[in-house]
């Protein structure tokens, strides 16, 4: 028999429409035992929704959380149910103590006997399911209100969420980027729609950007698919060891140190597996990985470590849930729909490609990689889970440890092009040019580098070897973070000058 925590208050004879002890209680009787013995005595402090079963449940019903807490290391494949011993007919509360997040977070079983009035709380983790099937999962169940006996929602219901337009496996026009978006929701879960317009926001917008965009949908979607989409596109992309970016992005439920792709179990030590696979013909230089999960980061020590996994953007630190939308008064992007640090991010990267010079110049010059990048970096501005407190999303830079290299690299690339255009005579006119926008100078510059367009060395000092290294190792770094380094030694004259 599962334990639970006994609440020790049994319900008075006095209390309004409480004939005798003896009588079940009916569901108004219920519902005012919830209301007036449960919740007092558990004081909740958070959002929540207390939500009632309609009708008893007897020693014949099923009753049990989809998963338990904490789930087994053996457990691979969920559901995984155990369910509650009842004995006589007793009435169903289940309270998510957070409405807005997604799993696993903090839940409350409450099981109050129909007869003698005691009820026993079993914190969860999980929502409930009856005789197999999964209550209040489909969000208009549960956002309808006709099961609550009450709730507090400082962020209101969230508005309905449409799934964007997505082609895929278009072939793109940046070669080298392709991205595999795995959408890891399966049937009786909660956050169908969610989970749908996250997958096929990003599919929409990368592939807008001109990647090439690998879709695994529910019902596809398992470790096992994933894997086999890896293999191929690693050993179709062709791979240059400067050059090749592979994106993976993944939503789904989450428990600490789990993401549950299809229902089954997905290890940070799995994911690091799949990712840095061996042999020298399929291993990406660089891969970028981006969850859309709670506890995300939990991933980044086992992802860290690989040398060719240069980026880890995670929906949350190691310790909390990921969220679904959430609208308070303040949200920034009340318009957002599915995941909020997703939302945010997509958000953020329609900004960038319409306001921002450095972004719009990197994508005409086919780095895509860069708005993603400075997207991923500026998305919590249109967070409202990060701008409440409720979430803090993690992030991991592949580093050697070579920033002073980078600024060295960077000195030589702009005395290069210093020389460079002065040798050709238009020095004061690039620099009157982007005087506004030094970093678009630098852009320009690494672009082309990149496209081995013939750069003579303007003085004997400069190796052209040497400049297209540092211009490689500079491209795959925030490069924008150099751009005033760039900016002062581009426009210094030299000692000989």
């Amino acid at each position: 028999m599962r334990t639970g925590i006994v609440l020790t208050l049994v319900a008075a004879l006095g209390v309004v429409g409480w004939e005798c002890v003896a009588s079940p209680l009916d569901v108004e009787q219920a519902a005012t035992l919830l209301m007036e013995g449960v919740l007092p005595e558990l004081d909740i402090d958070s959002d929540f929704i207390a939500f009632l079963h309609p009708v008893t449940l007897d020693s014949s019903d099923e009753l049990a959380p989809y998963a338990p807490t904490p789930i087994p290391d053996e457990v691979d494949r969920l559901p995984c149910l155990t369910p509650y011993e009842l004995t006589g007919p007793t009435w169903f509360a289940w309270i998510d103590l957070q409405p807005y997040a997604r799993y696993a977070h903090d839940t409350l079983f409450v099981l109050i006997d129909a007869v003698d009035r005691t009820y026993i709380v079993h914190p969860e983790q999980w929502w409930p399911v009856l005789n197999g099937a999964s209550l209040w999962t489909v969000s208009t169940d549960y956002w309808s209100g006709e099961d609550w006996v009450t709730a507090t929602l400082s962020a209101g219901v969230p508005g309905g969420a449409l799934a964007a337009t997505c082609e895929a496996e278009l072939p793109g026009t940046d070669y080298f980027d392709w991205v595999l978006v795995v959408n890891g929701w399966s049937p009786g879960q909660p956050g169908e729609e969610g989970f749908s317009a996250d997958a096929r926001g990003v599919c929409a917008a990368l592939s807008g950007l001109g990647m090439r965009v690998s879709l695994l949908e529910p019902g596809e979607a398992s470790p096992e698919a994933f894997e086999g989409h890896l293999i191929r596109l690693f050993t179709e992309i062709p791979l240059y060891d400067c050059c090749d970016r592979i994106y993976f992005y993944i939503t789904c439920h989450a428990s600490s140190g789990a993401l549950w792709v299809g229902g089954q179990r997905l290890t940070s030590d799995e994911l690091a597996r799949m990712l840095t696979l061996p042999g020298d013909t399929y291993v990406p230089s660089r891969v970028y990985v981006m969850l859309e999960a709670g506890y995300g980061g939990s991933f980044i020590p086992a992802l860290s470590p690989h040398s060719n996994i240069n980026r880890v953007w995670t929906a949350s630190a190691a310790d909390q849930p990921a969220y679904g939308d959430l609208d308070p008064a303040a949200d920034p992007n009340p318009e957002d729909a599915g995941g909020e640090w997703t939302s945010s991010f997509l958000a953020a990267l329609e900004q960038l490609l319409r306001e921002d010079p450095v972004a719009i110049g990197a994508y005409e010059f086919g780095r895509e990689y860069m708005p993603l990048n400075m997207a991923c970096r500026s998305q919590e501005t249109f967070d409202a889970a990060t701008l409440s407190g409720l979430s803090a999303p993690a992030d991991f830079l592949f580093s050697d440890g070579r920033t002073e290299y980078l600024l060295t690299a960077v000195e030589y690339l702009a005395r290069y092009d210093r020389a460079h255009h002065r040798v050709r005579g238009n020095l004061d006119e690039r620099i009157a040019l982007n005087a506004g926008e030094p970093c678009l100078e630098f852009l320009w510059f690494l672009h082309r580098t990149a496209r081995h367009d013939p750069l003579p060395a303007p003085t004997p000092e400069f190796s052209y070897r040497i400049l297209k290294g540092y211009a490689k190792d500079v491209a795959h770094s925030d490069w924008w973070e150099f751009c005033d380094l760039f900016w002062a030694v581009f426009t210094t004259p030299d000692a000989g000058e």
